[in-house]
């Protein structure tokens, strides 16, 4: 298997594959020459070096006002990969709890039910929050979400959030997101570009979960400052609780 195809597997994209290894066969390089042995244009060469420096892939220095970039060891690669095993091993618990609740027999309630519970949790949150049904129809949103699209709930219902799509957004990004959906796991992006009512667009973390609940499946999607990466995993962790103490 070509080395770049790994590297994406990781969950990185051929731009940022393309630009890590880049990196590492030029030893120490300003982005200009990391950029051309990518084949990207210097801007988007910058904006996904920045983001791999981020991750902890690259790092630099600075020598007569001129920044060079290097590789960090390949086994940080196995580092991201056992962090990522490791966040998976604390989902898991819950992951079961709701795959037991969605095999139980018997046992109904009406989506009502279900809406009410996500409302309540959307309605204390002071982030924006989404809810919407199995066919993705929007079901509600909250205020600070109205406040942050330009949108009254009553102008979103029923329809679906990819009306709030900017085109920007790399293909790729859904791709990923519904096959971790699909499989019952937490997406997290900040890649996603909305746009709001007005016709701005913005980029803000995005995080989306698909519950099961009463025997109805709901997506909540939770947008929160990319600093606060950990905040959103955190309110969909309560949620999940809430959830699962309800069974």
């Amino acid at each position: 298997m070509q080395t770049q195809k790994v590297i994406e597997k990781l969950g990185y994209t051929p731009s940022e594959a393309r630009v890590y290894l880049a990196t590492l066969s030029l030893g120490e390089a300003h982005i200009s020459s990391i950029a051309a042995k990518a084949n990207l244009p210097r801007t988007s060469a910058q904006l996904v070096i920045d983001k791999l420096h981020k991750d902890g892939l690259v790092n630099f220095y600075v020598q007569r006002r001129y920044k060079y970039w290097v590789a960090e060891r390949p086994e940080r690669l196995l580092q991201i990969i056992q962090k990522r095993e490791e966040t998976m091993k604390e989902a898991l618990p819950v992951l079961i709890a709701l795959r037991q609740t969605g095999i139980k027999k018997n046992r109904r309630s009406n989506p009502t039910s279900s809406l009410g519970l996500f409302r309540m949790f959307a309605d204390t949150a002071s982030q924006p929050v989404l809810i919407a049904n199995e066919s993705v129809e929007i079901e509600y949103v909250n205020m600070a979400w109205e406040r942050q699209y330009g949108y009254a709930l009553e102008e979103v219902r029923g329809k679906n959030p990819r009306m709030f799509q900017s085109g920007k957004t790399p293909p790729q990004v859904y791709e990923r997101m519904w096959k971790k959906l699909e499989a019952g796991r937490l997406f997290q992006s900040d890649e996603m570009i909305d746009t709001r009512k007005d016709g701005t667009v913005f980029t803000l973390l995005t995080t989306i979960l698909r519950v099961k609940h009463g025997g109805i499946f709901h997506h909540i999607q939770i947008l929160d400052e990319i600093t606060e990466r950990h905040r959103a995993k955190v309110m969909c962790g309560e949620l999940l609780q809430t959830l699962k103490e309800q069974h």
